[in-house]
């Protein structure tokens, strides 16, 4: 089913999924409709409603592929429980006196409990993340997942992980190697760059890496081109050989002509 929540926005897809649902083709289509009348419901943060469309995915329809996606992500999601507008219910009354119950007590955030500090760790994220690209075969999924490897292993995050220019000069070519498989795997995610959403966000990161393994700071304009570095950024000047105007391309070729006029 098209995502109508992307193609129609989010008020008029519900009115058309509303329809759709009362309609005599879609009964047989309930649980798709009502799951994308949760999206709908969901991104015009009305959690309340969401919750309505998607419980009864769950409780009518639990072997759809739908009611198992759900379930999935709720396994991740803990409900803080003095979200009263998340206590929506169909039945009226039922919905009417657990937030009646409210009156009588002051809830926490159960988020706060979980102590989420604690799993800061960037070797987990990255097992993480390889698991993802094993469960998803979108190659639009697969990239912006590798995407977020590439961020850690490049060293662009606070956790004190991927390529650092304080390290040994061995260390830094094993994390290398790395950032040139990451990136290899997303530029293999990309079939038609002309029209790939993501192909822009390829450009940015073999721009970042660029700048990352240089010596100096982007920050103060002090960027100093190495050989290790150079290679990044002659591959942002191919990505872009047909938009001669993007902004990663003429920050490229600024670096490389310092670059290339010391060498002289």
């Amino acid at each position: 089913m098209i995502h109508f929540t992307e193609l129609f926005g989010l008020d008029q897809s519900k009115v058309i999924l509303l329809d759709l649902l009362h309609s005599s083709s879609g009964k047989n289509n309930e649980a798709e409709i009502r799951y994308h009348l949760g999206l709908a419901s969901y991104y015009s943060n009305n959690f309340g409603d969401a919750m309505i469309q998607w419980q009864q995915v769950i409780s009518k329809y639990p072997e759809n592929k739908r009611a198992q996606e759900l379930i999935r992500v709720f396994s991740n999601l803990t409900q803080s429980i003095d979200s009263v507008h998340t206590l929506r219910e169909e039945d009226f009354e039922y919905s009417s006196d657990l937030r009646t119950g409210r009156l009588f007590w002051t809830p926490t955030y159960i988020n706060q409990k979980l102590l989420w500090s604690e799993l800061k760790d960037a070797e987990k994220a990255i097992g993480y993340y390889q698991g993802l690209i094993d469960k998803y075969i979108d190659p639009k999924k697969k990239f912006q997942i590798l995407y977020n490897i590439f961020l850690l292993e490049s060293g662009h995050n606070k956790n004190n992980y991927g390529f650092n220019m304080r390290e040994t000069s061995h260390q830094r070519q094993g994390v290398l190697f790395k950032m040139h498989a990451v990136l290899k795997e997303m530029k293999e995610q990309i079939s038609t760059p002309a029209i790939d959403p993501n192909y822009n966000t390829l450009i940015q990161a073999y721009y970042l890496a660029g700048v990352k393994t240089s010596e100096g700071s982007f920050i103060t304009g002090a960027v100093k081109i190495n050989q290790k570095s150079k290679i990044f950024f002659d591959t942002v000047i191919d990505l872009t050989d047909n938009n001669k105007n993007n902004i990663y391309r003429i920050f490229s070729e600024h670096w490389i002509n310092i670059y290339e006029s010391k060498e002289k």
